[in-house]
């Protein structure tokens, strides 16, 4: 995708603690937001991007996608959008 856009793919963040090795799959609202708070970061080493591009398969609460944008706003990111390529609805 970034490819055919022009820009810079960026692989920059990681999943940390148990974040990193459990699934999202069938948790409901508040434990995703729960799992996820502080369980992505920058990579150590990483150049942060001032403006960023999420990009996702599916979005169900957006606590994936919340959690990626702190990271980077934390880091020193202006700009963080997101783009997704399906919704679950109804959560």
């Amino acid at each position: 995708m970034s490819r055919r856009a022009g820009l810079i793919a960026a692989d920059c963040l990681e999943r940390t603690g148990s974040g990193a090795r459990t699934s999202q799959v069938g948790r409901g609202r508040e434990e995703r937001l729960d799992a996820l708070a502080g369980s992505i970061r920058l990579r150590a080493g990483a150049p942060v991007p001032l403006r960023a591009l999420l990009v996702d398969d599916v979005v169900t609460t957006g606590s994936t996608l919340a959690a990626c944008a702190a990271a980077l706003e934390g880091a020193g990111a202006r700009e963080v959008g997101a783009i997704v390529y399906a919704r679950t609805p109804g959560r």
